[in-house]
């Protein structure tokens, strides 16, 4: 990528924003918040017997259930007797099946204020129905721990927590912990250690391309100021990853922004017209099953669709089969064997454009602030189902 002049750099400094500092303390973040997830996991561990376990349903609201969702490679890799179930909020909280005593079964419910009334009632129900009900939180007093038999604080460092990119990388890195504590618990084998080393690999690998990475975004969010939707296509493990992108875009910028998959962009999405008012991200980790498909796509999107795409991936884009015209930002992935902490860190390049977007249309995050007044997180009715 070319280097930016300087009236690029002079702009791009003016379009700094929280989220964008946010994206850039993670490398700092991650270790520190994995030692201390370590620590309270612990804690939660000599409260439970690991070897009891053999169902576990993870839930949350927002980018908590995108957590959820996320740690499902990372249990099928440690924990892979262990049935894993990630449901959204309402789906855990009235929907989710269980017997009547199933004292084998933990139920984790995910959220970073514990303040949410599905969190208190996911919990609630899992009491109900005899599981193991655990909150996983940042503050201990909230009502989710309050209802939970017990507590796993994410303890996360203070900082700007603005739209939750740290706070989702704590809940996010907590529940990798989780699987490999209770492997480690019954495997008798270093797990956590082993873990923690291809972590810090990881971050050092992404962070040495965070200047073009940061680049591209900033370019891109420049680029595209006049584009009236947007979209994330992706697969398999990035596609909670392209979910979180869509809910920065929606908290940051204000922006509609639709998540689909390879696959069924070609059934539906494809349609959507005018290609050239859409601004399109693909998430693409160059060695997963899917790459074939998913650069046939992307070709598919810039010549029939006439779409302007954005394509985040460890290779270059012509590459691993992509021959139309495309923006390209480095998305660098883990080491072989490792893919599932992909989701560590595959949204801050989508995180970045949010951010430089919102600052580029003057858009104040959340809209200023004044639509909270209408929600009902907190408040709404608690029913046990």
């Amino acid at each position: 990528m070319d280097t930016l002049t300087k009236a690029e750099q002079m702009k791009k400094s003016d379009l700094d924003n929280t989220f964008r500092l946010q994206c850039m303390d993670l490398k700092t973040l991650s270790i520190i918040q994995f030692d201390r997830s370590v620590q309270s996991v612990a804690q939660l561990l000599k409260k439970t017997d690991p070897l009891k376990i053999n169902r576990i349903v993870a839930s949350g609201c927002g980018d908590s259930f995108l957590a959820a969702a996320e740690a499902k490679d990372c249990f099928a890799r440690y924990l892979p007797e262990v049935r894993y179930e990630a449901y959204p909020g309402i789906e855990a909280g009235r929907y989710t099946n269980y017997s009547d005593n199933e004292d084998r079964t933990l139920v984790i419910a995910i959220s970073n204020s514990g303040g949410p009334a599905r969190i208190a009632e996911i919990l609630a129900r899992a009491n109900r129905y005899g599981c193991i009900s655990v909150a996983l939180t940042d503050h201990p007093e909230s009502r989710a721990a309050k209802t939970a038999q017990f507590t796993y604080h994410t303890n996360t460092p203070a900082g700007d927590n603005v739209s939750g990119l740290r706070t989702y990388y704590a809940s996010m890195i907590s529940m990798y912990v989780l699987a490999a504590a209770l492997a480690e618990k019954r495997l008798s084998k270093p797990c956590l250690e082993e873990m923690r080393a291809h972590i810090a690999v990881y971050f050092e690998t992404f962070y040495s391309r965070i200047q073009e990475i940061d680049d591209a975004a900033f370019e891109t969010a420049l680029a595209w100021k006049d584009k009236k939707v947007f979209e994330v296509t992706a697969d398999g493990p990035l596609f909670s990853c392209g979910k979180f992108i869509a809910a920065k875009m929606a908290e940051l910028s204000g922006d509609a922004c639709s998540v689909i998959d390879s696959e069924n962009y070609c059934h539906v999405n494809g349609l959507m017209y005018p290609g050239k008012d859409i601004g399109e991200m693909v998430l693409i980790d160059s060695g997963a099953k899917n790459l074939d498909h998913i650069a046939d796509t992307v070709n598919i999107q810039v010549k029939t669709g006439g779409r302007d795409v954005l394509v985040f991936c460890d290779r270059e884009p012509d590459k691993i089969g992509i021959t139309e015209t495309v923006r390209y930002c480095p998305l660098p992935m883990p080491e072989q064997n490792w893919s599932f902490l992909a989701p560590l860190l595959s949204y801050v390049p989508g995180g970045l454009f949010a951010g430089y977007r919102a600052k580029e249309l003057n858009e104040p995050f959340f809209r200023g602030g004044s639509f909270f007044e209408k929600m009902t997180l907190g408040t709404n009715p608690i029913r046990i189902v």
